[in-house]
């Protein structure tokens, strides 16, 4: 059963606060939150906790939680770690509801600190205590003015008030990302670092700011998740209320990837599984910290495109026809090519403005993008009204606009902002975004008027792209969330103690699903392999079947292109042979010979891949892309949590280019995408059949034939250790 949506209304919105191992020296860790609450506003009671002193910063201090004779909201502690267990007993026989531990020594020592941890964490969920911490910087409520923190960084100024949730692991990270969005001016609502997460996780923080109303957009950093499932119920919730999250990750390197016998297993290294994550729920991913509150700023201060579309109906998917307005025709060049790089449609001047356009300004570019050139300096009333015309037209998303120094123009800045002014209070005018140089002061009064400023023209163009998913967001449709159907495949009996299918029986497996495969049999001796070479017509491949040697090709157990009957008994004898010699060469026990594998040899003109692992986090993991002996080599995967929706499988499809191998080509004909993704949906639901038990499972090659891909090889791998 999963656990209830975390209520942290104790945490952020105390009445009450008891501060316990209270230092009247403000510098200190117990002392920094009294002075921050009692200096910047905080209006409910708190009450210090120290064994030895009587008042501690102008407050009247008790020597125990005990003695205070009434329950507390939250309890802000810091004591050492060896004191922490009898702290929660004291708040538990207080009543407290929340709690903050700022307290290091726990898990990062060691195994005797982890053990005080769990220790820690036990008693807080036993006693119904919402636990921060350990070894964190605290959390903060800008609006109640409620610092839980040892940090001194509020006392040099408070960001905006604003709609901003920030959540982090790191406090160190915490406190610097706090500092830049008061310098950048993005307005927060809270503030919550995580630290050890013995209690609440990341993910709790983000589900609890996705029901909060004072907060509209989440910003997040990660180190890592240790539960998936709480992670992907909290995205889904941002999801389903309309908030973005933007996360910054770090670790994207594959020193997380498990290393196994399978290509599935060492493509889905660790970053490409929380991508995949990312991608289902419409995340948004910083790769800076520049990027981080650039997205921020863009998703909370911008408004949402009046026209936007999900090619796969996916949120990560969603693109906005923009219209370019600009004074450089240079400049329209390089927000062109990022726009086509995102896949933004740019339509061309709608007929009607365009011939007004060139009426006024004969040299006039009236394509997309717009180039007005620098004749504004003489007639600025052009530009204003060629903005005005392709933001009410209906026919764009957005408008870009590039003006230079242009704003800060006296002549120019009056007539821009009564244009601003009436496409901000017409409601289905499409937003505008302004590059270029702005004085502060107009750049906050377009702001204010739903037009977001930028510097550099690359960033406006990707803003209309953050700001399309984020109006897709709503609409889009989670993979994780795909049904199944009622009949599925089912583990052969023989695999209760293997730890590996044989390729005969992945492929019945396969084929119970619906999943096409290349006809084939089982062989056991060579008359048999003959039979059934004539029955499938030749040429054939036989292959060794065996649930011990799954890369047949690197024993020698793999002959292709078999055209008669003596060519099949001499493969069948090379096969068998083969065996043999991968028992004797590896010093092990003879390896038992089940047979081989007589298949069609497919006529097709390329090769698809199709895999699937089981994530330690997040489950099952399906990946798809061009396939073959090059895959390591190319590595051109898309990713996506499992059992797959026909929108992720499209994405996947296009995501890693092996669309363009169903695109029809040098006489080859089209097969149609949606067919292949069904294909894909399928393979991801047999996985999903097998349950806990299946480790990986592997198609390479699916070949792509005129009917579809069809597979012709399947490895799957099962684990032990499942229940």
């Amino acid at each position: 059963m999963p656990d209830p949506t975390p209520d942290l209304s104790a945490l952020l919105r105390p009445r009450s606060i008891a501060v316990i191992g209270a230092s009247s020296q403000p510098e200190k860790v117990g002392g920094m939150p009294i002075r921050l609450l009692r200096e910047l506003g905080y209006r409910g009671r708190v009450h210090p906790v120290n064994t030895a002193a009587a008042e501690i910063q102008g407050l009247p201090a008790t020597p125990s939680m005990d003695a205070l004779g009434e329950p507390v909201d939250l309890a802000i502690v810091a004591v050492p770690a060896l004191a922490s267990a009898d702290v929660m007993a004291q708040l538990a026989a207080n009543g407290t509801r929340a709690a903050v531990f700022f307290t290091s020594g726990f898990a990062e020592v060691g195994e005797a600190g982890t053990r005080m941890q769990q220790a820690l964490a036990d008693q807080a969920r036993h006693h119904g205590i919402t636990l921060l911490g350990p070894n964190c910087l605290g959390a903060m409520n800008l609006r109640e003015r409620m610092f839980a923190t040892f940090s001194p960084i509020p006392l040099s100024g408070l960001p905006p008030l604003g709609d901003v949730g920030l959540v982090s692991q790191s406090g160190a990270f915490g406190a610097y990302a706090f500092a830049l969005a008061r310098e950048a001016g993005l307005g927060l609502s809270h503030w919550v670092t995580t630290g050890n997460e013995a209690g609440l996780q990341v993910a709790d923080v983000i589900e609890w700011l996705a029901h909060d109303d004072d907060t509209r957009v989440i910003l997040t950093y990660m180190e890592g998740c240790r539960d998936g499932d709480r992670l992907r119920r909290a995205l889904a919730a941002a999801r389903a209320a309309g908030k973005p999250v933007v996360v910054a990750k770090v670790g994207v390197t594959e020193a997380g990837a498990r290393s196994a016998q399978s290509h599935t297993a060492s493509l889905a290294g660790e970053d490409a599984v929380y991508q995949a994550v990312f991608d289902e729920y419409g995340v948004h991913r910083a790769e800076s910290l520049e990027a981080f509150f650039r997205l921020g700023y863009v998703l909370s201060r911008g408004r949402r495109p009046s026209r936007w579309h999900s090619g796969s109906g996916l949120a990560a998917d969603a693109v906005a026809p923009v219209a370019i307005v600009t004074v450089s025709g240079g400049v329209g060049i390089m927000m062109a090519d990022r726009a086509e790089q995102l896949g933004l449609p740019m339509p061309p001047m709608p007929a009607a403005p365009a011939e007004a356009l060139r009426r006024a300004i004969p040299f006039a570019s009236t394509a997309n993008p717009i180039d007005v050139t620098g004749q504004i300096v003489a007639q600025p009333r052009v530009l204003l009204d060629a903005l005005r015309d392709v933001a009410a037209c209906g026919q764009y998303g957005s408008v870009v606009t590039f003006l230079a120094a242009g704003a800060n123009a006296p002549a120019l800045w009056p007539e821009l902002q009564r244009t601003v002014a009436a496409l901000h209070e017409t409601a289905d005018s499409a937003p505008l975004l302004l590059c270029g140089l702005v004085a502060d002061d107009r750049r906050a009064w377009l702001e204010q008027h739903g037009c977001l400023v930028f510097r550099e023209p690359a960033h406006a163009i990707e803003a209309v792209a953050v700001l399309a998913r984020a109006a897709a967001q709503r609409a889009s449709r989670i993979g994780g969330d795909a049904p199944l159907p009622e009949r599925l495949p089912t583990l052969p009996r023989i695999a209760a103690e293997a730890n590996a299918l044989s390729e005969h029986e992945a492929m019945q497996l396969l084929a119970e699903a619906g999943v096409p495969v290349a006809p084939h049999g089982l062989a056991r001796d060579a008359d048999e392999a003959v039979r059934l070479a004539e029955r499938l017509g030749y040429p054939v491949a036989v292959k060794l079947c065996s649930r011990e040697i799954l890369h047949k090709s690197d024993v020698g157990g793999v002959a292709l292109n078999l055209h008669d009957a003596d060519a099949v008994r001499a493969a069948f004898a090379r096969v068998r042979n083969a065996v043999g010699r991968h028992a004797a060469d590896h010093g092990g026990a003879p390896v038992p010979f089940e047979g081989v594998v007589v298949a069609c040899m497919l006529r097709g003109w390329g090769e698809l891949m199709v895999g699937l692992r089981r994530d330690p986090v997040f489950g099952l993991v399906a990946l798809a892309g061009i396939g073959g002996t090059a895959v390591e080599v190319f590595r051109q995967m898309a990713f996506g949590l499992a059992p797959l929706s026909m929108p992720r499988a499209l994405a996947m499809l296009r995501d890693s280019r092996a669309e363009a191998l169903f695109a029809g080509h040098r006489g080859n004909p089209a097969v149609p995408l949606e067919q292949v993704a069904e294909v894909l949906v399928r393979v991801s639901q047999a996985a999903a059949a097998i349950g806990p038990r299946l480790d990986t499972l592997e198609i390479n090659p699916f070949i792509v034939t005129a009917e579809g891909p069809v597979a012709a090889d399947a490895v799957i791998t099962l684990r032990q250790d499942a229940p």
